[in-house]
């Protein structure tokens, strides 16, 4: 199975084509802007670099999000179109799934994905496993409430956690009381993860949609 990953939800544009277990081509660029005007290039660089061609690809994956609410949008978009011009299924995958997918799973410890969400808050979820069976929902928390709320779904079990929220809620869970490491993985999500997690899902219904955890910040004039 072939599949083509791509991310640009946070502060990274990422490109991979995965295909039976192992990664072909990968591209991964951190950068805060210019993802509308990279992506397309560079899933390009990509498949030629794997001499794939986009008629061979049997799904595309996506991150959904959580993240910036344009970033978001860039590869979601991009890959919903190249799914309906090519008749392939795509596969949605978090922007926290795809961070606690970058950490090696340790058997009695919990993977923690957060992002630094601004104006004291994060965005984070917890897993457990190798196949990453969510111990929490997807959530925006301030720092405090997230650190208690990550404790209480580890229960005693100690935590890793990945992200660009990674060092303040370690913080905070020393705070608390509990047990954390940040292990020296990406902090953004990786294209690689995202296809290597498509790969073992199910075929969606409907297309994925973006998902926010947050309201955007532009709002429609009101009316004179």
């Amino acid at each position: 199975m072939k599949i083509l990953g791509l991310d640009t939800a946070q502060g990274a544009c990422s490109s991979a084509l995965w295909e039976d277990g192992r990664v072909r081509a990968r591209r991964f660029e951190l950068m805060r802007t210019g993802h509308a005007e990279r992506l397309v290039p560079q899933l390009l660089e990509v498949m030629e670099a794997a001499a794939c061609e986009m008629g061979a690809l049997d799904r595309l994956a996506s991150t959904v999000g959580p993240g910036t609410f344009t970033g978001t949008r860039v590869a979601l978009a991009t890959a919903r179109a190249m799914a309906l011009a090519l008749d392939i299924p795509l596969i949605g995958v978090t922007t926290l799934e795809a961070v606690a997918a970058a950490v090696t799973p340790d058997e009695g410890k919990v993977r923690v994905a957060a992002f630094d969400a601004k104006r004291g808050e994060l965005y984070v979820q917890a897993f457990e496993g190798a196949r990453l069976a969510p111990l929490s929902e997807p959530a925006r928390l301030e720092i405090e409430a997230a650190a208690k709320a990550v404790i209480g779904a580890a229960g005693a079990r100690p935590m890793m956690i990945a992200g660009t929220g990674a060092g303040l809620l370690a913080r905070a869970i020393a705070g608390e009381g509990g047990v954390a490491e940040t292990p020296n993985v990406q902090a953004h999500p990786d294209a690689a993860m995202v296809a290597e997690i498509a790969a073992d899902r199910t075929l969606p219904a409907l297309p994925p949609a973006p998902f926010y955890l947050r309201e955007p910040d532009a709002k429609l004039p009101g009316p004179k």
